[in-house]
């Protein structure tokens, strides 16, 4: 979420006013609440406190941790939020640092049943926070954005599939810095009511803090995609070991978008990763042989063979077959088996490459590769009637 700074070195005295710079803060922003973190692939997204998206009766607007009470005016409803006293923000309490005092409040908005997000800031001179808003995740108003859906080229802006709505909520919490020379901050002002209902126990697993990926929850996504494991599998999966989707936590839209966070990591070095893989395995293994060849810095063709290859072929390797029979999905790139028949009949592996193209020079230098790692040629190689083979 955008923050104001004012890095003017006074102190005003409507720093803690809502001007016209923090409205502008305050303005609904459909990519301030999901940015690149959520996918819509033609489906609504349970949003993260979907409580307007639901028709409630009086009885279920007193939701079990908030009471409904009557604004100062009599004409519009407010929700006060039920939590434990050790919880309730007091103010003029005084918190070691500002990250502390913002992580109390997430907690509290945890314990309340809404969502949270950073807003105004105020700075001393030097450039230091010197007061910070933490507000409601519901505060702000929409600008007005009208959608031509009769449009026949659709260059009207379409609206996001999403249950969250904005209704310019003013719950907030301001921290205040004691002095320059010290981290320490108090609170200075707290609106702990709301004008719109919590979030209710079925509700709270589809918060953001419910959603948030745990260490070991990246490590399995990780860990799953290195075993071809997708991450829609890999959310099943965890469920299964959990004893239910509602014990997960994270979505299976959180577990895809992390997953294309990684791959986004990796980006164009994936190559060089399994270089060095490769060659790090060829370090650890004195036996071990790996080779590959770049054309124009792109990797053009690779071969490798293990000890137990070796093996096999020095006891199997007097008729050997190999074939170039596909391709993997992403490169393109064509991947071709040795393969040798044992003392029982079954098929063995006495080496692989992968070649970027059929020609005649890639299999010359794949053939070459193979002769480099076993030594000795063999008696009869079966083969299918490829030109650049034969």
């Amino acid at each position: 979420m955008s923050d104001c700074f004012d890095y003017s070195s006074d102190d005003t005295e409507d720093d803690d006013q809502y001007g016209a710079e923090d409205i502008n803060c305050n303005e609904y922003n459909d990519d301030d609440f999901y940015k690149s973190d959520d996918q819509f692939d033609g489906r609504n997204q349970i949003s993260d406190y979907a409580s307007e998206g639901t028709n409630r009766t009086d009885s279920e607007e007193e939701s079990f941790n908030s009471n409904v009470v009557d604004s100062p005016g009599g004409k519009t409803k407010l929700w006060k939020p039920i939590v434990p006293k050790d919880f309730m923000p007091d103010v003029d309490a005084i918190y070691q640092s500002l990250e502390e005092a913002v992580e109390m409040y997430k907690l509290y908005a945890d314990k309340a049943g809404f969502g949270v997000r950073l807003n105004t800031v105020t700075r001393f001179g030097d450039k230091t926070i010197k007061k910070r808003y933490v507000v409601c995740n519901k505060m702000g108003k929409i600008p007005n954005r009208s959608t031509d859906t009769l449009d026949p080229e659709g260059s009207g802006r379409n609206k996001r599939n999403s249950n969250f709505k904005i209704t310019d909520c003013k719950a907030l919490i301001k921290f205040e810095r004691l002095h320059m020379q010290t981290n320490a901050c108090k609170i200075y002002e707290f609106e702990e009511n709301h004008n719109h209902p919590l979030e209710t126990k079925e509700e709270r697993r589809y918060s953001k803090r419910a959603r948030r990926l745990s260490y070991k929850d990246k490590e399995f996504i990780v860990r799953s995609s290195t075993s071809n494991i997708g991450a829609t599998k890999s959310h099943k999966l965890q469920a299964s070991l959990q004893g239910g989707y509602e014990n997960v936590g994270p979505e299976a839209i959180d577990y895809k978008n992390f997953r294309r966070k990684v791959g986004n990591i990796i980006g164009n070095k994936d190559a060089q990763l399994v270089v060095d893989k490769m060659n790090m395995r060829k370090d650890e293994f004195h036996n071990y042989t790996f080779e590959y060849k770049c054309v124009d810095s792109v990797l053009n063709a690779i071969f490798w063979a293990d000890e137990t290859d070796k093996l096999y072929y020095k006891e199997f390797g007097d008729v050997i077959s190999f074939d170039a029979t596909f391709r993997t999905n992403k490169y393109g790139m064509i991947f071709v088996p040795f393969t040798a028949i044992d003392n029982h009949k079954r098929s063995i592996n006495i080496g692989a490459g992968l070649l970027s193209n059929e020609s005649i020079e890639s299999y010359r230098w794949l053939l070459e590769a193979f002769l480099k790692a076993h030594v000795k040629h063999p008696q009869l190689v079966l083969t299918d009637q490829d030109p650049a083979i034969l």
